[in-house]
């Protein structure tokens, strides 16, 4: 499957609500809502774990770790993923910070 671009914090406007549309993404009535699209992971299998949020002001930094456990396979075509986080009004997640915790 092509790579979905561009991999990162999504601060394009146009770009952030084009796949809040396309996946019908209704976590709040406003849309306060950011998009990550991560970069390739070895396979399709596997979810992310909240790490860490630090927040200074109304900024945040989350960091995440990306685990497989053992009962999952890696089957799936899609080995990228478009996270959604919902943000209260007025606060702005600046950074996204990944760890592959299955590379351990």
């Amino acid at each position: 499957m092509e790579e979905i671009k561009p991999v990162g914090l999504i601060n394009d406007k146009k770009k952030k609500n084009f796949y809040i549309d396309k996946f019908k993404v209704f976590l709040t009535s406003d849309k306060n809502v950011q998009v990550y699209i991560s970069r390739k992971h070895r396979n399709g299998a596997g979810k992310y774990k909240i790490n860490n949020v630090n927040i200074n002001n109304k900024k945040i930094v989350l960091s995440l770790d990306f685990n497989i456990d053992m009962f999952e396979t890696g089957a799936a075509v899609m080995n990228q993923r478009i996270l959604f986080f919902r943000v209260q009004p007025n606060c702005k997640i600046i950074e996204v910070i990944l760890s592959d915790q299955s590379r351990k």
